[in-house]
């Protein structure tokens, strides 16, 4: 799995791969428990630049997971 995106700093385009896909669709991050969404953030963390970084916190709500 590759994510792309832009990088305004470079004014190029970022690759970031992944060894393996952390969710199949989005449907299935609608109806994973939230342990299983931060399992997915940890993943995604991982890999990703510093700045793309998914937040997550204790004190968030599930929603802003």
């Amino acid at each position: 799995v590759v994510l792309q995106t832009y990088s305004a700093s470079t004014e190029g385009i970022v690759l970031t791969a992944l060894p393996t896909a952390p969710f199949c669709c989005h449907e299935d991050l609608l109806t994973m428990s939230r342990e299983k969404l931060e399992d997915v953030v940890h993943a995604l963390n991982e890999k990703l630049p510093r700045r793309m970084r998914i937040g997550v916190a204790v004190e968030k709500e599930d929603q802003w997971v």
